[in-house]
């Protein structure tokens, strides 16, 4: 690969990274027949076959692991999207074994089909490049958290270690989850990426934007009886905001929410931003009709 070339791929390796950390969840409730009333069309297809080619020095043993992962789900829609989706996954696994600036092409093979299922074989082209270590994790602007080995802490990876950009995603995500415990609900983490190439490492400067930091301004429970819920609140007005006390608030009647349905999804934040101030439902309906603010 050339210099000219790689450092195209790396910048727009950067961009995607910071977009994807910044990308905020969130989640609806939609009956089954909704989403299918959606996709009325939409056939299920099989990963029958997966091929990876290029000169790889990813490990056998990862490589097929990775093949293994992808073929397991059935995805739904025509090949072409398929693929597509197919080849993101693999740059994210290339991706989480150090090799940054991978790049991925593909096509599919329809191998047989039927008006409810189609079954394909894909062949994806990797340029790996290089792979590299992670170097440093350092902050700044952070002014609430002065304990930067605390936050480093934070980070599932050590220097050396082997780049990996789904614990990246979990070390910011823990981080974000920390600055929620203190109040500043609004706190944004954009890593700028440096690289070495002579040594092969990739540094992180992680620009800590804490936003204003919450009070609670008003508690509202849907879907539940409000004064037996008010016994076990952890939060009231006046406190700080604390996201992990909302979730342990809530926690201990898990079992009259849907299954599987995360704490935080439950738990809808109104922003006054000018007084600094949230209002917080709970909300233990089966279906929630409004969802604003989920943290």
């Amino acid at each position: 690969m050339s210099r000219i070339v790689q450092a195209v791929v790396l910048a727009s390796a950067c961009v995607f990274l910071t977009t994807s950390f910044q990308a905020q969840n969130t989640s609806a409730c939609l009956p089954s027949s909704s989403l299918q009333d959606k996709q009325p069309n939409a056939r299920a297809v099989v990963i029958a076959e997966l091929t990876f080619e290029g000169d790889l020095h990813l490990a056998i043993t990862d490589q097929q692991q990775i093949a293994t992962s992808l073929k397991q789900p059935t995805y739904s829609g025509n090949p072409e999207g398929v693929t597509e989706e197919l080849l993101e996954r693999t740059r994210r696994a290339w991706q989480d074994r150090g090799y940054f600036a991978v790049q991925v092409r593909g096509d599919a093979t329809v191998l047989t089909n039927s008006p409810v299922s189609e079954r394909i074989a894909v062949t994806v082209r990797i340029i790996e490049g290089q792979q590299y270590r992670l170097g440093l994790i350092t902050f700044k602007n952070n002014r609430a958290i002065r304990n930067s080995q605390g936050l480093r802490d934070l980070f599932p990876l050590k220097d050396g270690d082997i780049f990996s950009r789904a614990k990246i995603e979990k070390g910011l995500e823990n981080l974000r989850y920390v600055y929620g415990e203190m109040g500043y609900i609004n706190v944004t983490l954009v890593p700028n990426t440096r690289f070495n190439e002579q040594r092969h490492r990739i540094s992180l400067e992680i620009d800590v934007d804490e936003g204003r930091q919450f009070y609670v301004s008003s508690v509202d429970v849907l879907g539940l009886d409000e004064n037996v819920f008010r016994k076990d609140l952890l939060l009231k007005p006046g406190d700080i905001y604390n996201r992990r006390l909302g979730e342990l608030s809530i926690q201990k009647y898990a079992s009259l929410l849907p299954t599987g349905a995360p704490f935080d999804s439950r738990i809808h934040l109104q922003l006054n931003q000018r007084a600094a101030t949230v209002a917080i439902t709970f909300d233990f309906r089966q279906c929630p009709v409004d969802q604003q603010n989920l943290r």
